[in-house]
């Protein structure tokens, strides 16, 4: 068990790593930042939220514990606040 979860870790940070490498250096090549849509960060959290709670609804009705849902219900929280909070950029998709 400890196996696969040490492994899946390492996967995660080479993951990180390489992509932290690519920004940084696209970031020396003077390539324009673009910036992110909020708009799509609110929708993806609305979304999440709904998803997160069904799950959690669903979890407490059949006693298996909801921590497992919890969060998905969070984080489409912070995406969604993210996405108010930046109203007056958000863009057409």
């Amino acid at each position: 068990m400890w196996v696969w979860v040490s492994t899946a870790l390492l996967a995660l940070v080479l993951t990180l790593g390489l992509l932290w490498i690519l920004v940084s250096l696209k970031k020396k090549a003077g390539a324009n930042a673009r910036q992110p849509n909020h708009r799509a960060f609110f929708f993806m959290g609305v979304v999440m939220v709904v998803a997160g709670t069904a799950e959690v609804l669903i979890f407490l009705r059949s006693d298996v514990s909801y921590m497992v849902a919890l969060p998905l219900l969070v984080i489409g929280l912070v995406f969604a606040v993210i996405g108010l909070a930046n109203r007056d950029k958000w863009t057409r998709m």
